[in-house]
C-alpha cells in the first residue's frame, strides 16, 4: 500500500436487517372520543408492561456517559469523549441493528413455506429472505408513524399493517405497494391482529378496549365487540370457519369468546390470574390451549366452555404452541395425544404432554442475561420453529428435532469493539453491550451468536493464525475461542482470576503463546496458552480449560484501558487513566520506562509493526509518537475535537488510522503530521477500529450499533485517474484537429460532451475568428442536439460575467433568441435561473457600450467643430533687411 498516495471515501453497500427503532415512544395521540391523553399513555404503557405490543419501541435508558467536559471512564462505564475520511470505501454493515432505543419484545412471523421472514423495525416492516439473511423488502406506512402490530394471511398473500396514526394498510409484499389504506376507527393504538383462516376477515384489538372485525376482501367493517376492559392485546380465530368464532383476551386475564353470526359474547373463560399471552387449538377443533403469565398452561374443551385440565410449567410464559399430533421420539413426544411447547422467562424451550402435565423434553439453556424468550411461532408447513429472545435475537430451529438451523441478531446496541477473523479475513467479530459475541460471514453475512460470557464483552483480540481470538469482559474473565474451518466457533478456554471487570485484551504476536489482560482492578495478567490447547487433537466437546495467570503486576494507580505487545512479543506496553503509558519487559512484567505528556487519560496504545515507536491516543483530542529508546515525544497530531479511542499502524508503519467519540475516524501520514482524509459515517463513539492483515480493509464499530467495513480504493482510483486522464488526452488531441480542419460542428460538439466551459469557449472564439463568422456560428450552433443547446446556455452564464468573454456569450445568445421559438426555449432545462442570471450582467454590458458611444459621438462631434484661427505669414529675413537697407 503506497504510504503518502491516498484516494477519496465512497460508500459503496450496507447490509441491514432487523433493528428497532431509533425515537423514543411517544404517546398515542388524543382521540375526541372520551379517552383523554392521560387515559390512552396509561393504556399504552399497560400492553407495552403486558408485553403484547410486540415490534414497538420501548425506551430502555442506556447507561449514563460522560462527555469530553469531564473525564473518561473506562469501558465499563465508557462515554466520554469528544469530535474528528481515508482512502478507505464504506463496503458492508454487517449487523441487523443500528438505532440506539431497544424496542419492546421482538416478534417474527415466517411465511408457510419457511422462506420469508417478517420483522417489525420501528416504521417498517423488514422481510428478510431466511437463507441468506438479506432484506428484500423494507415496507414503511405514508404516516411514517411506528408500527404497532401486523400480520400475514394464511395463504402468504397478504400483508396488513397498524401504525400509531391509527392507520391499517393493505399490502401486495411482494411488490412492495400498499394496495389499501384505512382509518382504523379505534380511539387508541390497535395493539394485536390476526388473519382468520380464509384470509378474508382480520381481527384487531385495540388499546381502547374494543375488538373490530374487517373484510379485507369487500374492503368494509363487519363486526365491533366491546366489553372488554383496558387493552386488547389477544386475538384468535377459531380454525374451522364454517364456526364463526372469534377469541380475544384483554388486562382482565379472561378469555372472550365472540359468535360473529350472533354478534355477541357467548362465553367468558376465567381461570388464569395473569395476562393470557398465547391461545392454540387443536386440529379437530374441539380443545384450546391458553398460557399465560401465571406460569400456567390451560386445556380448554371449546363445547363446554370448561377448563379440562391445568398445566403448571413453572415459568412466565410467553407462548405456548401446540405440537403436530405424531411421534418425535428427539423431543420426547412418545405416545399419541397433545404435546405442546412452551417458551418464557427460563431462556429454553420445553415439550409438555397434556394428559399428563409432565415435562417430557428441556433444552439446554445457554449461560447469560438476555436469553428470556418473548417469542415463539410455528410454520407447520415448512417444519421450522422461529423464536425470539429478549436482546432482539431470531433463533429458526427444525420443528422435529429443534435442532438450530439459523441465528439472526435483531439488535446490537452500542458496538464496544470488531475484529477480523480466519485465516483470510473471512469472518469479523463483534462485541457489543451484551455478553454475547456476534461472528459474522463476511460473504453471505451469517451469523453464528456465542454464549459463555456472563456480562458485557469489553475488548477482544486474535492470535496470528487467525483461528483462535480472546474477549474479555465484566465478569472479571478472559476467554478464548476457536474457529474450525467450516466457520463454526466454540469456547476452548476460560481465566478467571481479576478482581474486576476485565477492559482489555491482547494477544501475542509472534506465537500463539500467551495473552495479556489489563483491568479495572489497575493490574496486567500474563495468561500462558497450555499445549494442550494448541494442540488440534483437543475434542472440541472436552470444555473449557482453566487458564492460570504466570504473572500478575500492579501497573498503575488507575484503571487501565489499553494493553499492546511488540512484535517481537518482548515488550509490553500499558495506557491508563491516570494519564501515562508504561513500557514493561516480558515475560516478568518489569517496569522499563513511563510516558508522559498527555494531559487526559489514555485510550489506546500501539506499536509499530516496523519502528522501535510507540503511538498512544488520549481523551485530550492528541495522539502522540514515542521513542522506545529514550522515551520522548516523537510527534503529536492534533485533529480530533474529542477523546481519541483508538489508533492504529497502516501502510507498513508510515501511516496512522485513528478513531474519536466525534464519530469521525481520520488516517493521517507520520512523515508530515498531516490529516489526508476523514471518514465520517458514524453518528457516535467509534469505540472499535481494525485493520485486516494486508491493510486493504479496516473495520469499524461504533455506539450507534454500525459496524461499517471499508476498502481500500487507493489503486483503483489510481487507475480510474489514470484511465481518465488518458481519455482526456485522445479528446484533446481529436479536439485540436477538428480545429485545425474547422470542422467548427464536431469541435463543439465534443467540446460540450467534455462539460469544459473554456474548451467551448475557445472553439466560438475560433468561429468567430473566421470571415464568414456570423453564417458559420449560426450553422453550427443550429445543428447542435437540444441537451448540448442547454449546456452550451448554462456555459454562456459563465462567460456573461467577464467584459472579455461577453460577446461569445451575447452572439450565441443572439443565435438562440432569433432561431429558437420562445416556448421551446422556455422548455429548457433550468433557464429561468439562466435568464435571471444572464440580466443583470447584460444591462451591465449594454450599459458600459452606451457610455463608450456617448464618449466616441462627443469625440466626433469635437472633431468636426474644432476651427483653428488663420494666422498672419511672418516676414522673410531678407525682406526686413532689404526695408532697412533702403
Amino acid at each position: 500500500m503506497p504510504p503518502t498516495l491516498v484516494s477519496r471515501i465512497r460508500p459503496r453497500s450496507t447490509v441491514t436487517a432487523h433493528s428497532p427503532p431509533s425515537r423514543p415512544e411517544t404517546p398515542p395521540p388524543a382521540s375526541t372520543s372520551g379517552y383523554s391523553r392521560h387515559n390512552l399513555q396509561q393504556k399504552w404503557r399497560q400492553a407495552r408492561g403486558a408485553g403484547d405490543v410486540t415490534g414497538v419501541a420501548r425506551g430502555d435508558a442506556i447507561s449514563a456517559r460522560r462527555e469530553c467536559g469531564a473525564p473518561c471512564q473506562p469501558p465499563s462505564s465508557r462515554g466520554g469523549g469528544c469530535r474528528g475520511s481515508s482512502r478507505f470505501r464504506r463496503e458492508r454493515r454487517p449487523q441487523h441493528g443500528r438505532d440506539r432505543g431497544r424496542s419492546g419484545p421482538l416478534q417474527g412471523q415466517l411465511d408457510q413455506t419457511g422462506q420469508h421472514l417478517f420483522c417489525v423495525c420501528g416504521t417498517r416492516v423488514n422481510i428478510l429472505e431466511v437463507a441468506s439473511g438479506a432484506v428484500l423488502q423494507s415496507l414503511e406506512q405514508e404516516d411514517q408513524e411506528d408500527i404497532t402490530a401486523f400480520d400475514l394471511s394464511p395463504d402468504d398473500e397478504v400483508l396488513v399493517t397498524a401504525s400509531r396514526a391509527l392507520l391499517l394498510a393493505q399490502w401486495a409484499w411482494r411488490e412492495g405497494s400498499v394496495t389499501r389504506l384505512w382509518k382504523a376507527i379505534h380511539t387508541a393504538p390497535v395493539a394485536t391482529m390476526t388473519f382468520d383462516p380464509t384470509s378474508t376477515l382480520l381481527a384487531t384489538g385495540g388499546c381502547d378496549g374494543a375488538v373490530r372485525v374487517w373484510d379485507v376482501v369487500r374492503h368494509y367493517g363487519t363486526h365491533h365487540f366491546r366489553g372488554s376492559p383496558g387493552v386488547v392485546h389477544l386475538v384468535a380465530f377459531h380454525p374451522d370457519p364454517t364456526r364463526l368464532l372469534l377469541f380475544s383476551s384483554a388486562a382482565d386475564a379472561a378469555i372472550r369468546v365472540w359468535s360473529l353470526q350472533d354478534r355477541s359474547c357467548l362465553a367468558v373463560l376465567t381461570a388464569h390470574y395473569s395476562a393470557v399471552t398465547s391461545l392454540a387449538f387443536s386440529a379437530d377443533g374441539h380443545t384450546m390451549l391458553s398460557s399465560g403469565r401465571d406460569k400456567i398452561c390451560i386445556i380448554w374443551d371449546l363445547q363446554s366452555h370448561q377448563a379440562v385440565r391445568t398445566v403448571p410449567v413453572f415459568e412466565s410464559v410467553e407462548t405456548a404452541v401446540l405440537l403436530p399430533e405424531e411421534p418425535a421420539s428427539e423431543l420426547g413426544v412418545k405416545s399419541p395425544g397433545l404435546h405442546f411447547l412452551t417458551a418464557g422467562d427460563q431462556g429454553t424451550l420445553r415439550v409438555w404432554e397434556a394428559a399428563s402435565g409432565q415435562c417430557v423434553y428441556t433444552q439446554a439453556r445457554p449461560p447469560g442475561p438476555g436469553r428470556e424468550l418473548t417469542h415463539c411461532t410455528l410454520a407447520r408447513t415448512a417444519g421450522l420453529l422461529l423464536s425470539a429472545t429478549a436482546d432482539h435475537n431470531l433463533l429458526l430451529y427444525e420443528a422435529r428435532s429443534l435442532r438450530l438451523q439459523k441465528q439472526f441478531a435483531g439488535y446490537s446496541e452500542e458496538v464496544l469493539d470488531v475484529r477480523f477473523l480466519g485465516p483470510e479475513d473471512s469472518h469479523i467479530i463483534v462485541a457489543s453491550n451484551s455478553p454475547c459475541l456476534k461472528v459474522f460471514e463476511l460473504q453471505t453475512s451469517a451469523c453464528q451468536i456465542l454464549h459463555g460470557h456472563t456480562d458485557i464483552v469489553l475488548a477482544l483480540d486474535v492470535f496470528r493464525k487467525g483461528w483462535l481470538f480472546a474477549s474479555c469482559a465484566k465478569d472479571q474473565s478472559v476467554r478464548i475461542w476457536r474457529m474450525n474451518k467450516a466457520g463454526q466457533v466454540v469456547c476452548v478456554a476460560q481465566g478467571p482470576g481479576h478482581t474486576h471487570s476485565v477492559g482489555t485484551v491482547c494477544c501475542s504476536r509472534l506465537k500463539e503463546s500467551f495473552l495479556v489482560t489489563g483491568s479495572q482492578d489497575c493490574t496486567v495478567k500474563l495468561w500462558p496458552l497450555p499445549k494442550a490447547l494448541l494442540s488440534k487433537n483437543t475434542a472440541p466437546d472436552s470444555g473449557p480449560v482453566l487458564l492460570q495467570p504466570q504473572t500478575t503486576q500492579r501497573c498503575h494507580d488507575k484503571d487501565i484501558n489499553s494493553v499492546a505487545i511488540a512484535p517481537n512479543d518482548k515488550l509490553l506496553a500499558t495506557g491508563s487513566q491516570d494519564r501515562t503509558a508504561k513500557l514493561w519487559a516480558l515475560p516478568q512484567c518489569q517496569l522499563l520506562g513511563v510516558f508522559s505528556g498527555h494531559r487526559r487519560g489514555l485510550w489506546c496504545v500501539q506499536f509499530s509493526p516496523m519502528d522501535q515507536v510507540l503511538a498512544t491516543a488520549s481523551a485530550d483530542g492528541t495522539i502522540k509518537l514515542w521513542a522506545l529508546q529514550d522515551f520522548s515525544c516523537l510527534k503529536t497530531f492534533e485533529g480530533h475535537d474529542a477523546s481519541v479511542l483508538k489508533v492504529a499502524f497502516v501502510s507498513r508503519g508510515t501511516q496512522l488510522l485513528s478513531s474519536g467519540s466525534d464519530g469521525l475516524v481520520k488516517l493521517w501520514t507520520i512523515k508530515n503530521n498531516e490529516c489526508v482524509r476523514t471518514l465520517d459515517a458514524h453518528d457516535d463513539k467509534v469505540w472499535g477500529l481494525h485493520c485486516s492483515r494486508l491493510d486493504d480493509r479496516a473495520l469499524t464499530g461504533a455506539s450507534d450499533s454500525r459496524v461499517i467495513l471499508w476498502k481500500d480504493v487507493t489503486e483503483a482510483e489510481q487507475a480510474e485517474e489514470q484511465a481518465r486522464q488518458e481519455e482526456q488526452a485522445v479528446r484533446q488531441q481529436e479536439l485540436d484537429n477538428l480545429l485545425h480542419e474547422k470542422r467548427y460542428l464536431r469541435a463543439l460538439g465534443l467540446a460540450v460532451s467534455l462539460d469544459r466551459p473554456h474548451t467551448v469557449l475557445t472553439v466560438i472564439q475560433a468561429i468567430r475568428r473566421d470571415p464568414e463568422a456570423c453564417e458559420k456560428l449560426e450553422a453550427t450552433v443550429l445543428r447542435l442536439r437540444r441537451d448540448q443547446k442547454e449546456a452550451l446556455l448554462r456555459f454562456c452564464v459563465t462567460w456573461n460575467t467577464n467584459s472579455r468573454n461577453c460577446h461569445e456569450a451575447q452572439a450565441v445568445l443572439g443565435v438562440l433568441l432569433r432561431h429558437e421559438d420562445p416556448e421551446e426555449l422556455l422548455a429548457y432545462e433550468g433557464v429561468h435561473a439562466a435568464l435571471e442570471a444572464l440580466l443583470p450582467y447584460t444591462e451591465r454590458h449594454f450599459q458600459r457600450l452606451s457610455r463608450t458611444l456617448q464618449a466616441a459621438t462627443f469625440l466626433d462631434f469635437l472633431w468636426h467643430n474644432m476651427k483653428l484661427p488663420v494666422l498672419a505669414a511672418a516676414p522673410m529675413p531678407w525682406e526686413t533687411h532689404k526695408g532697412t537697407l533702403s
